[in-house]
């Protein structure tokens, strides 16, 4: 149909009615009008204005169309309002951009089967009501989509600020099952859930090949997840992906309870009741919902009280900010109240124990997790802030999982995790074979090369405060020229069967890198740490040119090396400059004459503006308790 763009010098009748059609149009949507009444009438080409800070409401899909044209949505606001081409947008442009929100529980915006070529630009996506569900859906996770041809395809998100709700989060933000899909300079963050698994992007039933690019990620559960989930399309793995230049993070605040400690309790003891004599302890705990119709508590505020015979006690304190109700304890009984306030008078409440520990937490469980995932490049990203919660701390995971018992294949194959910064994490990276009981394929081809881990911490983060966790067998995992500072026991920790039978990891490297020994170094289950585990879990395994601070060279093969001051490697490691100083032992003893560690001038280099905003934008998360200027990444005049 394009040929009727050409200028034809007579144009009669039908014709010339063809031409316009043909001829790619601008379409408005203004406040109050029906953004899916326009969707239904949009050609390949056209573009669909919405206006600046207009709300749509309701659960849009996106047709599928013929033709290869992208269609756009964008907002009315002129474009030196808004970031350029390759800059983060951020919550501090959300008044030049339409806002699409759901109604109810259900998506705000998804794609109809084999719908393609759809650009969305410049918008905001607000939670769905309760933080249910997913806020945009990419293709479909059901069997509904279980051919290759029912896939949605050549999908483009750019510079979306796509949100939860800060109060009661998000189930998940952007769920991918499509196919040829780019996701760049967008921000989206409070995608957090509790009792459940929240992701800022999560796929398991699309192919791929996808590009996500210079995001800013968050979500509680794992920031970004391929897998958990069998796919519906036999075979089908999520393949060809390259996620380079994003920052994914969990704000840090995310490790206190959710709802904060009723403040100022005080009681006060009265002479009209019927409560004993005596001394009793009263406990209140605020409660309000924190999503998914999950009522979460705070830690309980306590106080001590005298009470005379035949008293009572006045219990006041400071409201809490989003607290929809109380409850007090004491006595035995429980009573709920609205008011910052209760009286008891003698008597009885709801039988009941006074909760212990700390209050309700978002779940955490890692940052970035692979499950079922083919031929991923892994670049110039910055992962930080993981404890454990939910799992034990490991901020990357390679784990293939057949999760329903019906995806045989999933596997985790031909990975490059290469030039990122992992940071502010109890563990660091876990590697797991085969899964079970589930059958799974086998994990392989993983390269974990010229990456800067640091506050790997057990004493800081709690966990295990291990490097690499690896077992049941993966195979051809190569380790080169990292930079790892951990506390942990151990570096390397291997399991798998027994000490009659270990799984053995074949085509292991870990080679030319700088890290802590710490206790054990490289160890594992049931063998003495160094060459006794080496031989069980690596028996073909090259263990060459590491410094290995604090280790004993009699436990380990030649040609690597040990007692050396860690901290006078590098320029300062106690504020996170790991740039190797001036008289650097690691400077040229690696086996091909470099130096040891990462490559620190192309890490940064890569790596800048990642973790970082422009001057004055206050948008951006709170940069890491121990991260130095150099390490946070200001950004240039163009925005990257």
């Amino acid at each position: 149909m394009r040929i009727f763009n050409r200028v034809i010098p007579l144009c009669v009748g039908i014709l010339c009615v063809l031409a316009a059609r043909a001829s790619a149009a601008t379409r408005y949507v203004h406040a109050g009008e029906s953004l899916q009444t326009v969707l239904n009438a949009a050609e390949p080409g056209d573009t669909i204005v919405l206006d600046a800070g207009a709300t749509f409401t309701g659960n849009f899909v996106l047709p599928a169309k013929s033709g290869a044209d992208f269609i756009t949505i964008r907002s009315s606001a002129a474009d030196t309002a808004l970031p350029a081409a390759g800059r983060r947008i951020g919550p501090q442009w959300a008044s030049a951009l339409p806002k699409l929100r759901s109604g109810n529980g259900a998506t705000a915006l998804r794609t109809a089967p084999a719908a393609h070529h759809w650009r969305l630009q410049f918008l905001e996506f607000g939670a769905n009501t309760n933080g249910s569900g997913d806020i945009i859906q990419l293709g479909d996770g059901t069997n509904k989509q279980n051919t290759l041809e029912a896939v949605p395809h050549d999908l483009e998100l750019d510079r979306l600020y796509i949100h939860g709700d800060p109060l009661v989060g998000q189930k998940r933000c952007v769920a991918l099952n499509a196919s040829r899909v780019t996701i760049r300079d967008s921000f989206i963050n409070d995608c957090k859930t509790v009792g459940q698994d929240a992701q800022a992007i999560g796929g398991w039933n699309g192919p791929g090949p996808y590009l996500i690019e210079n995001n800013y990620l968050e979500g509680s559960g794992e920031n970004v997840l391929f897998g958990g989930a069998d796919p519906s399309i036999a075979g089908l793995a999520a393949s060809d992906v390259t996620i380079r230049r994003n920052h994914l993070a969990k704000p840090v605040a995310w490790r206190s309870p959710i709802i904060p400690t009723p403040a100022s309790l005080s009681a006060t003891a009265g002479a009209a009741g019927t409560v004993a004599a005596g001394r009793f302890t009263y406990l209140v705990v605020a409660r309000r919902q924190v999503g998914q119709g999950t009522i979460g508590r705070s830690t309980a505020a306590s106080v001590d009280v005298d009470v005379p015979a035949n008293g009572s006690v006045q219990l006041t304190w400071s409201p809490v900010p989003g607290a929809t109700q109380y409850q007090v304890f004491g006595r035995g009984f429980s009573w709920t109240v609205t008011a910052p306030s209760f009286t008891d008078t003698g008597s009885a409440g709801t039988t009941a124990s006074a909760p212990s520990g700390k209050g309700t937490v978002w779940t955490v469980k890692n940052v970035f997790e692979l499950k079922n995932a083919r031929r991923f490049t892994v670049e110039y990203n910055v992962f930080e802030s993981n404890w454990p919660d939910a799992q034990t701390g490991y901020a990357i995971l390679f784990t293939p999982r057949n999760s329903g018992g019906h995806c045989n294949w999933c596997a985790v194959q031909d990975v490059a995790f290469q030039y990122n910064i992992v940071r502010q994490t109890a563990s660091a990276v876990n590697i797991l074979g085969y899964d079970s009981p589930g059958p799974s394929a086998q994990a392989a081809n993983i390269r974990i090369r010229h990456n800067l881990f640091y506050d790997v911490s057990h004493r800081r983060w709690g966990g295990d405060g291990w490097f690499l966790l690896i077992g049941d067998e993966p195979r051809d995992i190569v380790v080169d020229h990292n930079t790892i500072d951990s506390d942990g026991t151990s570096l390397v920790y291997a399991y798998g069967k027994t000490v009659s039978g270990p799984r053995t990891i074949l085509g292991f490297r870990f080679s030319n890198n700088v890290a802590r020994h710490n206790i054990y170094g490289i160890n594992g289950a049931s063998f003495a740490y160094g060459s006794a585990v080496i031989a069980a879990y690596f028996p073909d395994g090259i263990v060459d040119h590491n410094l290995l601070n604090g280790g004993s060279a009699s436990r380990y093969p030649a040609n690597n090396y040990f007692n050396t001051d860690f901290a006078g490697l590098f320029i300062d490691p106690a504020s996170g400059d790991y740039r190797l100083s001036a008289t650097s032992f690691a400077r040229g003893h690696a086996a091909d004459g470099s130096d040891l560690g990462a490559d620190m001038s192309t890490l940064l280099a890569g790596i800048d503006g990642v973790a970082g905003g422009a001057p004055g934008e206050a948008w951006m998360p709170p940069p890491p308790p121990r991260a130095p200027a150099h390490l946070r990444f200001s950004v240039d005049a163009s925005g990257k």
